[in-house]
């Protein structure tokens, strides 16, 4: 027979360390998933479908244009007009201001897992954990940071995609060049069209990712219906780039500093107006402050209130 550890000190700290090691594993489990895999195909699927559909390339697929409207000579086909059209850095510019409540819902796919195993596993490992809270707010900052990495290698899945779509790679009657003609930053579409595009991704697409799905984790602490946590995020996107929008024709400083149209298009202080001259990067920070820190106070209120 086996010899059996009677000493219950011991049997505490091998119990412990099988229940830490259980849940590494499972999380680890976790991490590549039908959730954060079918983030990164549906980006690219989504953004290709929304500008075929808002350029009239996918309803006229197979309708000849007359000859003077095409930008290709002889063929007339619509997806080779739009291919010539529209460029590379231009595309993936304007694509995703137009479809940006995408990334919303996409951020909140993401964290599903980490919410699954709290509700589902969490409660049955605590018992063999020595710290869970510590555990749990570890797997939070890991879920935030792999939602803004799934979403990240879904945009660069995108660029991918309209690379190989884009007939020309920059238009200088297109490019807005946010961070040279906003920001007064030294990083020129023109110049380099690339390293470009990879910045304002990580704007879009890893800073924006961050406050949707730490707000979908904070949701999920008070509420545990899952289309309700799922949806917040996109509800609060559609009404804050409604609210603190800039007004054609009224000041509204300064609520545009805290719209999370900022992280997706890089404010200037042309578009505060009225004399207000912040630099866009403080349009960043209020962004993410408005979101961030009520997040972190309700996750910590859901803690409490579910270990009361």
């Amino acid at each position: 027979a086996l010899p059996v550890c009677t000493h219950p000190a011991k049997n505490d700290k091998i119990s412990a360390a099988l229940g830490v090691n259980n849940m590494k594993l499972r999380w680890k489990k976790q991490i590549f998933n039908i959730y954060t895999l079918s983030v990164i195909i549906a980006l690219p699927v989504l953004t290709f479908l929304f500008m075929g559909f808002d350029t009239g390339m996918l309803p006229n697929f197979l309708k000849e244009m007359s000859p003077g409207e095409s930008a290709a000579g002889d063929d007339l086909w619509v997806v080779s007009h739009m291919r010539h059209v529209t460029s590379y850095v231009d595309a993936i510019e304007w694509q995703f201001t137009s479809n940006k409540h995408f990334i919303p819902i996409l951020s909140s796919l993401a964290v599903l897992p980490f919410i699954q195993m709290r509700d589902r596993f969490l409660p049955f490992a605590s018992v063999r954990m020595k710290d869970t809270r510590r555990m749990e707010r570890i797997w939070i900052v890991q879920s935030v940071f792999l939602a803004s990495c799934v979403m990240y290698c879904a945009y660069l899945a995108t660029m991918l995609v309209m690379r190989l779509w884009c007939i020309d790679t920059y238009d200088a009657n297109n490019c807005l060049n946010v961070f040279v003609n906003d920001w007064g930053w030294n990083l020129s579409a023109p110049t380099h069209p690339y390293v470009y595009l990879l910045v304002l991704g990580v704007m879009r697409c890893v800073l924006l990712p961050i406050l949707f799905s730490l707000l979908t984790i904070a949701i999920s602490y008070l509420i545990n219906k899952v289309y309700i946590y799922l949806l917040v995020p996109t509800i609060y996107s559609l009404i804050a780039t409604s609210f603190f929008s800039q007004g054609l024709y009224k000041d509204r400083w300064p609520f545009p500093l805290f719209s999370p149209e900022n992280l997706l298009w890089p404010s200037s202080p042309e578009y505060w107006g009225y004399g207000h001259t912040t630099h866009g990067i403080w349009g960043v920070v209020g962004a993410m402050a408005i979101v961030i820190l009520p997040s972190i106070v309700m996750i910590w209120y859901g803690m409490r209130r579910r270990r009361a």
